[in-house]
């Protein structure tokens, strides 16, 4: 894969971060390990529910991470989206979509050119015939393959074709824009330097909203693997645990088969510190009978 230059533009709309660009979703996906979430329909199956497309939302810990390391820049372009084009604008916007129906037309006409080909010696023995049955001179009949195929290709040019057009999910025109700091609370700032140490273990992170913890964590790609671990973040390494929500954690990790990890901060090395907890039951519990 290509890797796109960097930094990424990231766009910020309703406090939070879209990506647009498809090649810079990849990038960041295939190279970066930044999953998102995306919340776009595909172009392709417009009308699927159970999938998603661009654009992407970036969570505030990624795009922490992702600024940590200059490979994004985050960007407000707001403003000049909400003001109407000028004729300027308008102007590019209109040469740029009659380019691409020119461009979709090019392979349709090709393609009838291709068929027209192949039944050319029938359709000028035809032409033949039909001005002989008007009255024109055999001798005076002159039909070339080359002059017919060039009228066919005048008249495919001038005929009308029901096209496609792309709707751009990245705005296709330059725009002005402003640069914007990311500030994290206290509660996700620790929740960053969890997600930032389980990143450069390797993998793949998302959040865990949908199966009750912090972060999920995929031995790989999530679109080809199930997450492996449930990390549970501690905000007070120095409260005391509740048993029931050990008890609740272990076996909703085992329901979903997956590892229970309690990820938290230790002052005395300045580190993440990251535990497992396994569920075992009454397997210990001595028998009575």
């Amino acid at each position: 894969m290509a890797c796109k230059k960097v930094p990424i533009v990231v766009n910020i709309q309703q406090r939070r971060g879209l990506i647009y660009d498809a090649e810079d979703y990849f990038t960041l996906r295939g190279v970066y390990r930044i999953v998102g979430n995306l919340i776009g329909i595909p172009v392709s199956h417009p009308r699927n529910v159970n999938q998603q497309g661009l654009p992407a939302v970036l969570s505030c810990y990624e795009l922490k991470l992702l600024l940590e390391k200059n490979l994004v820049r985050l960007v407000d372009k707001n403003a000049a989206f909400m003001t109407a084009p000028n004729d300027s604008q308008t102007e590019r916007y209109l040469n740029m979509t009659q380019q691409q129906k020119e461009e979709l037309r090019k392979p349709v006409i090709e393609k009838r050119l291709e068929s027209f080909r192949k039944h050319l010696p029938r359709i000028i023995e035809g032409k033949r015939q039909k001005l002989i049955k008007s009255g024109h001179d055999l001798k005076g009949i002159y039909i070339t393959p080359e002059r017919v195929l060039q009228d066919e290709r005048d008249r495919l040019a001038k005929e009308p074709f029901d096209i496609l057009l792309q709707l751009p999910t990245k705005h296709p025109l330059e725009v002005d824009s402003s640069f914007l700091p990311l500030h994290l609370s206290a509660e996700e700032t620790l929740k960053f330097r969890v997600f930032k140490a389980l990143w450069n273990e390797g993998g793949y992170i998302t959040v865990g909203d949908a199966f009750g913890c912090d972060f999920l964590l995929y031995p790989n790609d999530p679109l080809y693997f199930h997450a492996s671990h449930m990390v549970h973040v501690l905000k007070d390494k120095a409260r005391r645990l509740d048993v029931k929500y050990l008890i609740r954690i272990c076996r909703l990790a085992i329901v979903v088969n997956k590892l229970c990890v309690i990820a938290y901060l230790d002052d005395r090395c300045d580190g993440v510190v990251f535990e497992t907890v396994e569920w075992e039951g009454n397997a210990n519990k001595s028998d009575s009978i």
